[in-house]
């Protein structure tokens, strides 16, 4: 019996020295398995939508399409607008001396310089349309680009649709604009809207960002004196150039009296192909400036879509200058006394200044259009 009890005692404690060894085993094997579990790697975040499919690209491109099918002949031929808008023509690029009274100069020079405008809102088109291959649509500059077509189209459609229901409420106010000219209008322009506002609602967190990024660029813009060091005094210049548009195209847009003409006509025909000129000043030339003084600011002129923008400013630049310069010839050619001239505006010191800056700003986009670098 004596000596069953040591062996007992010694048993228990045994199992208890047991019992510990157990227990610190246990925290050998859980320290390391704890530190792998925080070694290992955090799931990655889904990865981001395309900003940006082929269906896309394809609406830009149809837009561009059929925005071209009116606008590139009307450059050349402005007669069939003419007709629609129920505006007297006479006279062509090839017959100066065809034209037969001094308001058809009038009509000419309107319709035409309208026109080029056109020449923007189609390189917006193929731009944005490449972007859209690239998955770049969420871009701020593609996104300020669809934001111009869809202002740019919409006011121009607004402004017919307004002449057309002004002829119609008071038929003494003639001529306005046929239902044919309202209907080619929007044809031409929503296919290019619709596709732009697609691209701001998917990719732009929609018009509400749209408008906020707006409020960001006119703080950038009104702070004239705030240039980087990338964009130095180009990005000062593209600051005044967006200035001077928003002035002139105002003018042009918002007044019943145009800033530069040989006769105002107070017609709803004549007004809105007269306005027309500023609401594409304003709504597709200032924001296309814009883009490129951000380009500017980051050193990125020379990107392709800054060069294709740089140049289509330029051909409209030269394009309105071109039938500045023809319509004053032709409108000479007629020998107009000062009855015919009593509706006219700006006189010849605003033709002269106007064209002197025309001119310079050509030779500036130009030549970023050509030469800038990466």
């Amino acid at each position: 019996t004596l000596t069953a009890r040591p062996r007992c005692h010694h048993t228990r404690a045994f199992h208890r020295r047991g019992a510990r060894r157990v227990t610190s085993t246990k925290k050998i094997i859980t320290a390391p398995t704890a530190l792998l579990t925080k070694l290992r790697p955090k799931p990655k975040a889904p990865a981001k939508p395309p900003a940006g499919t082929e269906s896309d690209a394809n609406a830009f491109k149809a837009a561009g399409a059929i925005l071209a099918v009116p606008a590139l002949p009307t450059l050349v031929a402005p007669d069939a607008i003419e007709d629609a808008f129920n505006v007297s023509h006479s006279g062509s690029w090839l017959d100066p001396a065809g034209f037969t009274q001094i308001s058809d100069v009038q009509h000419f020079s309107n319709v035409v310089g309208t026109d080029c405008f056109t020449l923007i809102a189609l390189c917006a088109c193929y731009v944005l349309s490449d972007a859209a291959e690239n998955t770049r649509l969420d871009s701020a500059t593609y996104q300020r680009l669809a934001l111009a077509l869809v202002l740019y189209g919409g006011s121009t459609v607004a402004g017919v649709a307004l002449a057309v229901a002004v002829g119609a409420v008071d038929p003494s106010l003639t001529p306005s604009p046929s239902i044919g000219a309202l209907v080619g209008t929007a044809a031409a322009f929503v296919p290019a809207m619709a596709a732009s506002t697609a691209a701001i609602n998917a990719y732009g967190g929609g018009f509400g960002g749209a408008i906020d990024r707006a409020k960001d660029d006119f703080a950038v813009v009104t702070n004239l004196g705030e240039r980087s060091e990338e964009g130095g005094y180009l990005e000062f210049y593209y600051k005044l150039s967006f200035w001077a548009s928003m002035i002139v195209g105002g003018a042009f847009a918002f007044s019943p009296l145009s800033p530069l003409a040989i006769v105002n006509e107070y017609t709803p025909s004549s007004q809105i192909i007269q306005r027309a000129f500023g609401l594409g000043t304003v709504f597709m030339l200032a924001p296309a400036q814009f883009v490129l003084l951000d380009a500017a600011s980051r050193g990125r002129l020379g990107g392709g879509t800054f060069k294709k923008l740089n140049l289509s400013i330029a051909a409209a630049i030269a394009g309105i200058d071109a039938m500045t310069i023809y319509t004053f010839g032709a409108a000479q050619m007629l020998n107009p006394d000062a009855d015919a001239l009593a509706e006219a505006s700006g006189g010849v010191y605003n033709y002269v200044g106007a064209l002197a800056v025309s001119f310079s700003i050509f030779g500036v986009y130009l030549y970023q259009g050509i030469f800038a670098k990466k």
